[in-house]
């Protein structure tokens, strides 16, 4: 202990970053335990989608077309606020949200959340996560 209190002295700096670090997990932990969704890899979106989830990419209609998760629903996430109403018969059961590299489908899941969907889970890397495990992708 006596040795601690003597680094400590000596190392002022590396102890504040030490502790700023460990607050900074902390902050990030505490983040996550209040998210109303929670992100998924690729293997367990499938296993989502095998117990019936239901899929929403929120991707540009050309970026759908081109590609897209099989029985995936396509709103772009500039319309999901006018267009949240497609998704009522999906309210109460699980949805997997996605994109094209992960950060728009949690913005969009926190929305979907407020509008009382639930469970949510978030691809996590979105398409492109998918794309690299080499999983299937339903064209048109």
């Amino acid at each position: 202990m006596q040795r601690l209190i003597e680094f400590s002295q000596h190392h002022p700096l590396l102890i504040g970053l030490a502790v700023a670090a460990l607050l900074a997990l902390a902050v990030d932990e505490g983040l996550r335990r209040l998210r109303k969704y929670r992100e998924v890899g690729p293997a367990e979106s499938v296993l989502l989608i095998n117990k019936g989830a239901g899929v929403l990419d929120l991707r540009t209609e050309n970026e759908f077309s081109a590609g897209h998760i099989i029985h995936a629903r396509n709103i772009p996430l500039a319309e999901l606020e006018t267009r949240a109403a497609e998704l009522e018969k999906l309210r109460g059961q699980p949805l997997l949200v996605y994109c094209k590299s992960g950060n728009d489908a949690a913005a969009a899941a926190a929305k979907l959340s407020k509008r009382g969907f639930e469970p949510l889970a978030v691809l996590k890397g979105g398409i492109s996560a998918w794309q690299q495990e080499h999983l299937p992708l339903e064209r048109g």
